[in-house]
């Protein structure tokens, strides 16, 4: 299924990001119920406190992932500011059957927006303001990543001001959003996100730990699945 299509058609989805590149992990993740599954290369992750090996060494891993996802889109942050794939590696990728990537904005070469066949997600961090929302408004952006919480929030409880802040963000930039763990969000309260106009979460390593096995990704995706089913 086309990401882009899948976040838009439906009322709200559940992306799963794998705390590490494990096919078990992303088994269980499938059989808990989750709709996307990301993954990463050439990235340190802050949540997890996992490094992510380079696009070359991860290729097996990734035809292995996208020949088990089948249908479900995969997605990869394929870099950060140190180091990202290159043009031939996105062609790789895409004649590979990957469905999206998921990038910082301040991250993002221009590149990978000239892709025709992948999904683009890419994601604004705190230091956004409204010329940025105005700007996305008018981009050929298809998913818009809310990774608006700065360090020091990560792990802490979602609050009302946060819905606010989404609520805001997902009207004024014209996008579907999609809300990233950054807080400890409770499966209870995906309603309020999509209460807020926001289109999808995407669960990581701050809901199911850095280092869970996979009966714990299994049971965090399907208690998220099932009060996402439930709204």
């Amino acid at each position: 299924m086309n990401f882009k299509q899948m976040i838009a058609d439906n009322k709200f989805s559940l992306v799963v990001s794998l705390p590490s590149n494990n096919l078990d992990l992303a088994k269980a993740a499938l059989e808990g119920g989750a709709q996307a599954v990301k993954v990463h290369c050439n990235v340190w992750h802050r949540a997890s406190g996992h490094t992510f090996g380079t696009y070359q060494e991860n290729k097996p891993f990734l035809k292995e992932l996208i020949s088990l996802c089948g249908d479900v889109p995969v997605g990869l942050v394929p870099g950060a500011e140190e180091a990202f794939i290159t043009v031939e590696d996105r062609l790789e990728l895409e004649s590979m059957g990957l469905g999206f990537f998921s990038s910082y904005i301040h991250h993002l070469p221009c590149h990978m927006m000239e892709s025709e066949k992948l999904v683009k997600m890419a994601a604004i961090d705190y230091t956004y303001n409204q010329n940025t929302l105005d700007a996305v408004k008018n981009s050929a952006i298809d998913v818009l990543e809310c990774s608006v919480q700065p360090g020091e929030n990560y792990g802490t409880p979602l609050n009302y001001a946060d819905i606010l802040r989404y609520s805001d963000i997902a009207g004024k930039s014209g996008k579907n959003c999609l809300i990233p763990t950054q807080r400890n969000i409770k499966p209870q309260e995906v309603k309020h996100l999509a209460d807020a106009g926001c289109k999808a979460v995407m669960i990581g390593a701050i809901v199911m730990g850095k280092e869970p096995d996979a009966e714990q990704v299994k049971s965090v995706t399907a208690a998220f699945r099932n009060a996402i089913d439930a709204i």
